[in-house]
């Protein structure tokens, strides 16, 4: 499991609306579902685009899948 399950999970929530909506109204259920545990659950709790770009790898990371993250940073 760990950075593959995250990765998946992350390119979802960048193609999958629903998912993503559902991801931030309850991070921790999406995750349940998914299987993240551990140091992947705490990095996607982040909402940290260094840390996800950190903890997979860098340019190692799907195409994508810190898009809402990205955007997410650029609230106030």
């Amino acid at each position: 499991m760990g950075k593959s399950t995250a990765a998946e999970l992350l390119v979802r929530l960048s193609t999958d609306p629903a998912l993503r909506r559902r991801f931030q109204a309850d991070p921790g259920a999406v995750m349940d579902e998914a299987g993240i545990e551990g140091a992947a659950r705490e990095v996607l709790s982040s909402g940290s685009p260094d840390q996800l770009r950190s903890y997979l790898g860098g340019n190692d990371a799907p195409p994508g899948c810190m898009i809402m993250f990205a955007a997410d940073e650029k609230k106030p």
